[in-house]
């Protein structure tokens, strides 16, 4: 690539395969694809603080793996070519399942917190609970646009996230804060 513009979306259109068509920017298709990106490029960030840590060097490896499935979630939408597989699924549930007997029982509801890198895991979290609405809106909207293991694939995400931020608290030695019923 000698260019990184192309200069073909100038006038606010884009075209996506799935619809055969230029779509204008602000459509439902690009909201799910820039909350995609947006989702990436934080898991980049959390890449940047834990690829040197001995211990968590393993959860560098996840996330590398988990942002290429986010790629390949973006193409299966954009190409209406499913590129998620029932064996990715698995393997996500594999992993928070590793993580969650680590962690052990959670009960009540947990604050997002602790560690910065918690914290981090918890906003990733929620851009990814975010990303699942935008998929879910268009899933509804175009019928066979978004295979329902994407859908899954993107939910089990979330789930992820959250026991990976209260296993690096449990690793950094800090508490998790509960919501107290009053």
């Amino acid at each position: 690539m000698s260019k990184v513009y192309t200069g073909t979306g100038d006038d606010g259109f884009s075209y996506i395969p799935a619809f055969k068509k230029r779509l204008p920017k602000d459509h439902e298709v690009f909201e799910a694809i820039g909350t995609l990106d947006e989702l990436n490029s934080f898991i980049g960030l959390i890449i940047s603080k834990v690829e040197n840590s001995s211990k968590l060097k393993n959860l560098a490896y996840e996330l590398i793996w988990i942002q290429k499935m986010l790629f390949r979630i973006g193409e299966s939408i954009t190409s209406s070519k499913c590129k998620i597989r029932d064996d990715d699924l698995t393997e996500l549930e594999k992993l928070i399942e590793k993580y969650s007997k680590d962690v052990g029982y959670v009960e009540g509801f947990i604050l997002p917190g602790g560690h910065q890198l918690a914290s981090l895991l918890h906003i990733v979290r929620s851009i990814c609970r975010r990303c699942e609405r935008r998929i879910v809106k268009l899933m509804r909207l175009y019928g066979g646009l978004v295979d329902p293991i994407i859908v899954k694939f993107v939910n089990r995400l979330s789930s992820y996230f959250f026991i990976v931020a209260l296993y690096v608290n449990k690793y950094m030695g800090i508490g998790e804060h509960k919501l107290e019923e009053t």
